[in-house]
């Protein structure tokens, strides 16, 4: 299995590097084949580990002796799920998140890129290496933003390199701060969870704070939510797909980290949850004010992270596997999502829900597409989304009683306006638009893709938590 994430990891780092030197068409064939032959990999794990019945992996790799660092790969049912929405996710933005053909090459190459960072990110063992491919996967996406959005592209990127370095440094010293106050002077995360108890606890305090705020920037939370509304309106498809999709997930496996290792986040977990319930409710209101269809998805963004970050808090099995799936879920939903929404807005030349109207009459893949991206976020029945709610909230009402409930009210309000949003510009037959331009079998083959993916592993989720100890 190691030589497999090693494969992985080799292939999408050489595809980024080789695009650059094709042109356009080849380039798109590289980066397809390349983010495909991922894919392919992360299926093979995922059916190697049924057929074997375990799923567990770690390797380490000397890197700088004098500091104790090592390249330390894992792999568990965890690590691998986060994994394979990644797979799914970059080889679905390669394949049919650019409608409009532009900056072929560049994107491939930033999205090979970023897949690259995602898969170290989620397979790291050591905080070092965490962190080296966190900040990989953020300049990805920085230039994503910078080069290929749209016209206030600038100001939306500068804005996100921001937030971003904040959280950059004060993840830095939050993992420098453990490195010299745990007794093994060690970046190895079984290693410093084993040890974290003898950091005395105001000092732990401070190591979970600096963390929990750069994590919370990336998931993002209230009040450093602030970023990710103005990246998602300019980015491009593909880089909206990415945003919420993966990197997010940045975030969200970072809090699940600290939970585990810090003993002090026994102590913290209430007002945690009340924060997370909090942001989910606050970003539900946000939401409704909003007409431009790509920004109201933005804010389901963080609906959907104050949920899982809620889960996380619960400190318990059904919370923890509840999360994970909520971020697959969320992963593959929000993909499916976004690219509806920037092929809806290269049909029919806007995405504002009051301009258009007719969708499911005039482009009918594009509108069910959506329709069933709903369907997942707002956890219908038969959706990967319905799986990650009711873990979610059998362990947060474990550890919180009925008041681990409270954040369902936001995902309730936020399904009663999507409700809304479909009836006013996909259902609505009076008056349709016109479409102006059309989309091709490699959009349709996208949605079939992420749709697939969402009902899969919500019809069968044994796929996936058959490795849990639920």
């Amino acid at each position: 299995m190691t030589i497999l994430i090693g494969l992985m990891l080799l292939v999408s780092a050489l595809a980024s590097v080789f695009i650059l030197a094709l042109d356009s068409k080849l380039s798109k064939r590289l980066a397809i084949a390349g983010s495909g032959i991922v894919l392919a990999i992360a299926i093979l794990i995922l059916v190697s580990s049924l057929l074997q019945g375990s799923l567990s992996m770690n390797e380490s790799y000397p890197y700088i002796n004098a500091f104790n660092i090592s390249l330390q790969l894992q792999m568990t049912p965890i690590n691998f799920i986060l994994v394979l929405m990644t797979a799914i996710v970059a080889f679905a933005a390669i394949l049919s998140g650019n409608p409009e053909r532009a900056g072929v090459k560049t994107a491939n190459t930033l999205i090979m890129l970023f897949e690259f960072s995602a898969i170290g990110l989620f397979t790291s063992a050591n905080l070092f290496i965490f962190f080296i491919f966190w900040d990989i996967g953020v300049i990805a996406l920085f230039f994503m933003i910078n080069v290929l959005g749209s016209a206030n592209r600038r100001y939306a990127s500068i804005k996100f390199i921001i937030y971003e370095i904040f959280a950059s440094s004060l993840l830095l010293l939050g993992i420098m701060m453990i490195y010299f106050y745990t007794p093994v002077h060690s970046f190895n995360i079984s290693s410093i969870t084993a040890a974290a108890s003898s950091i005395p606890q105001s000092t732990q305090e401070l190591i979970f704070i600096l963390l929990f705020a750069a994590f919370a920037v990336n998931m993002p939370l209230f009040p450093v939510h602030f970023w990710l509304p103005d990246a998602h309106t300019e980015a491009s498809t593909q880089g909206s797909m990415l945003l919420s999709g993966v990197l997010t997930k940045f975030g969200a496996y970072g809090m699940l980290l600290i939970f585990t290792m810090l003993p002090i986040a026994n102590k913290l977990a209430v007002p945690i949850a009340v924060l997370a319930g909090f942001s989910t409710i606050y970003a539900a209101f946000v939401t409704m004010m909003q007409h431009d269809i790509k920004r109201v998805i933005a804010y389901t963004t963080i609906i959907d992270m104050g949920i899982i970050l809620v889960a996380i808090a619960a400190m318990n099995a059904f919370g923890t596997y509840g999360a994970v799936y909520a971020m697959f879920a969320h992963g593959v939903t929000i993909a499916l999502m976004f690219l509806s929404v920037g092929c809806l807005h290269h049909i029919f030349g806007s995405r504002d829900m009051k301009v258009v109207k007719g969708v499911v009459s005039k482009a009918a893949s594009t509108g069910y597409s959506f329709i069933m991206g709903v369907f997942g976020i707002t956890g219908v029945p038969l959706t990967a989304g319905f799986i990650a709610d009711v873990l979610i909230f059998i362990g947060a009402i474990q550890a919180f009683g009925l008041a681990g409930a409270l954040p369902l009210v936001g995902l309730l309000m936020i399904g009663a306006f999507f409700y809304l949003v479909v009836n006013r510009s996909f259902m609505m037959t009076k008056d349709p638009s016109q479409p102006i331009e059309y989309i091709g079998m490699e959009e349709k083959a996208g949605y079939a893709i992420l749709m697939g993916s969402m009902l899969l592993f919500g019809i069968f989720p044994f796929l996936l938590l058959g490795f849990s100890n639920l």
